[in-house]
C-alpha cells in the first residue's frame, strides 16, 4: 500500500510538471495580448472571459489568482468578478476533457514533437513545443493513474466503495481535503477519471468528491489574497461562498442523482461520464448565482464589511 501512495504522488508531481510547461507556453504566447485587456466590462464578458482565461491558463484557481492580483486591483465590479468566477468554474472542466482524449499514441508524439520543437532556438516554436511537450506529460501522468487501478486488487477497491463510512458527507470532506493538500481540482478529477475507468466507482460518489472538491480548490485562492485590497480579498470570499453554497444546494440526493443520471444518457464511456458531472454541476451552480448575483453580492458586502483605516 505504501509503494502504491508514493506512485499517486509521484504521478501527481509529473502531472503538475505537465501543466507548469503548458501554463508557460500558452502564457508566453498570449501574455501580451492579456495586458490590454480593459477591466470595464459587463458581466456576460466577465463570464468569457473566466471561461477564456481559464482553458488558457489550465487551472481555475490559477485565472482567479490573476483576477485577484492585477485586475481586482484596479477595483472592478463585483458583478463582473463574480460572471469571472463562474466563467472559470465552468473552464476548468475543459481540463478534465483532455483526459477523454487521452491515448498513448498520442502522448508519444507529443512527448517527441514537443521534445524536438524545445530544442529550436526560437522563441515562439520553443514556447508551441512547450504547449505540446506538457500535454505530453499530462497524457503520461494519466496513464500512470490508470495503471494503479490494476495495482489495487479488485476486491480491495470494492470493500471500500461499499464501507458503510462511504457516506456523502465524508466523501465530500475526502474530496475537500485532498483537493487543499495536492492545491488542484483538476488532479483529483484526473484520478476520480482513472479509477472510474473500469466502473468499479459509483457515480454518484465521484459526484460527491467532487463537490469537497471545488471547494478544496478555494484554499489556493484565499492564500493569494491575503494581505491584499478590499476588493481582491472579497473576490476571494465571493469564490469560497460560491463553492460552499453550490455544494450545500446540489447535495441533496434529488439533484445529485438526476445530474449523474445526465451524465449517463450523455455518454457511455465512465470518464466522460465524469466530465459531464462536472459541467453538468458548475453549469447549474453558475446559473444560480448569476440569476440571484444581486441579492449574494448585498448578502456578501455585508457580511465582508470593508473596514475604515
Amino acid at each position: 500500500m505504501y509503494h502504491v501512495i508514493m506512485t499517486i504522488f509521484l504521478y501527481i508531481g509529473i502531472f503538475l510538471f505537465g501543466i507548469t510547461l503548458m501554463r508557460l507556453g500558452i502564457k508566453g504566447l498570449t501574455f501580451n495580448h492579456l495586458e490590454k485587456i480593459t477591466p470595464n466590462l459587463s458581466p456576460i464578458n466577465g463570464l468569457l472571459l473566466g471561461l477564456f482565461m481559464t482553458m488558457i491558463l489550465q487551472s481555475s484557481s490559477a485565472s482567479i489568482a490573476l483576477l485577484i492580483t492585477f485586475l481586482a486591483t484596479i477595483k472592478v465590479s463585483l458583478p463582473f468578478a463574480i460572471s469571472f468566477l463562474i466563467g472559470a468554474n465552468i473552464g476548468t472542466t475543459f481540463t478534465a476533457q483532455l483526459f477523454v482524449w487521452n491515448e498513448i499514441h498520442l502522448m508519444f508524439l507529443f512527448l517527441v514533437t514537443g521534445f524536438l520543437m524545445i530544442l529550436i532556438s526560437r522563441h515562439r516554436i520553443l514556447l508551441i513545443g512547450l504547449i505540446i511537450f506538457g500535454l505530453g506529460v499530462i497524457f503520461s501522468a494519466l496513464n500512470g493513474f490508470e495503471s494503479l487501478v490494476h495495482m489495487i486488487p479488485t476486491e480491495r477497491i470494492q470493500y471500500i466503495v461499499d464501507s458503510d463510512h462511504n457516506t456523502p458527507f465524508a466523501l465530500s470532506v475526502f474530496g475537500m481535503i485532498f483537493t487543499m493538500i495536492i492545491q488542484s481540482s483538476t488532479v483529483a478529477t484526473g484520478m476520480l477519471m482513472s479509477f472510474s475507468h473500469e466502473g468499479t466507482i459509483p457515480l454518484i460518489q465521484v459526484y460527491y468528491v467532487l463537490l469537497g472538491a471545488n471547494i478544496g480548490t478555494c484554499f489556493t485562492v484565499y492564500l493569494v489574497s491575503l494581505r491584499q485590497p478590499y476588493e481582491a480579498r472579497i473576490t476571494a470570499y465571493a469564490h469560497i461562498w460560491m463553492n460552499v453554497l453550490g455544494a450545500i444546494i446540489a447535495f441533496p440526493l434529488l439533484v445529485g442523482q438526476p445530474l449523474v443520471e445526465i451524465a449517463q444518457w450523455l455518454s457511455n464511456i465512465p470518464e466522460q461520464q465524469v466530465v459531464w458531472i462536472a459541467v453538468s454541476y458548475n453549469i447549474l451552480v453558475g446559473i444560480i448565482f448569476f440569476v440571484f448575483m444581486k441579492p449574494f453580492i448585498k448578502i456578501l458586502t455585508v457580511i465582508h464589511r470593508q473596514r475604515a483605516n
